[in-house]
């Protein structure tokens, strides 16, 4: 499949999970693949081996939660590739605090990758693909975005319908100058961090599957499929939307 041939894509957090899934999928459609992560170890091992199939993938370190970082990695992977076609934010992190131990410390922490890396990221990339003139980005969000209840944290929850939100705005203003935005909102996906999250709170995990139409959970390559089809030309109208991918958990 060649969906992205002559395309290049950029993903964050794309060193392990469902960002290494969206890396390859997009890498398999044809595009040329930047990986950034801020674990550089991984990320470069996953960019040697997409390359060893004869993909298109390279690595740039950068911390989403660093605005110096993420202004250098736009700078660098506009710079190295001429055009960026394809934005897909998928940096994100979280872990299982209840609501009455959540710190401000946490708060930041989450907001400050989630909700304020995410925004500038999609920002600078937004400003070169206007003069581009066209473009796609993909923010990953998710279910905990619409008030799904087996979350995470309060944080995270909002730091996802954030996503969402800003998916819209930016579609609005953007979507004259060709460039289209959606969000991606996945489900329980099964990553080393849902297996942790599982061991935090398995009766709320067992509960969840339980509610899902299809009875089991998204695998990464699911979410990646997903991206792909928004990234591509087969979603050339679709703009402003937050598609799940949660196995039928939830229906807005």
């Amino acid at each position: 499949m060649t969906l992205l041939v002559d395309k290049t894509a950029v993903v964050t957090g794309a060193a392990a999970g469902i960002g290494a899934a969206i890396a390859e999928r997009l890498a398999e459609a044809g595009a040329k693949v930047v990986l950034t992560d801020v674990n550089a170890d991984q990320g470069e091992a996953l960019a040697a081996r997409l390359g060893a199939r004869g993909l298109d993938a390279s690595f740039i370190r950068c911390d989403v939660g660093d605005l110096d970082s993420v202004a250098a990695m736009t700078a660098q992977a506009i710079a190295a590739h001429g055009r960026i076609d394809v934005l897909v934010n998928n940096a994100g992190v979280t872990r299982k605090i209840p609501i009455l131990d959540l710190t401000p410390a946490d708060w930041d922490w989450i907001q400050g990758i989630n909700t304020r890396g995410l925004f500038f990221c999609m920002q600078g990339f937004a400003r070169h693909m206007k003069e581009m003139q066209g473009g796609a980005i993909v923010n990953i969000a998710s279910i905990a975005g619409k008030g799904a209840k087996a979350t995470s944290n309060a944080s995270y929850a909002a730091s996802k319908a954030a996503a969402i939100v800003m998916s819209r705005i930016a579609a609005n203003e953007l979507g004259r100058h060709g460039i289209r935005v959606n969000s991606v909102c996945p489900g329980a996906t099964r990553t080393v961090l849902l297996d942790a999250l599982e061991r935090a709170n398995p009766t709320g995990f067992k509960a969840m599957l339980d509610d899902t139409a299809l009875g089991r959970f998204a695998t990464p390559r699911d979410i990646a499929d997903a991206v792909l089809f928004l990234a591509s030309d087969l979603a050339s109208s679709i703009t402003g939307q937050s598609l799940n991918v949660d196995n039928g958990l939830m229906w807005d």
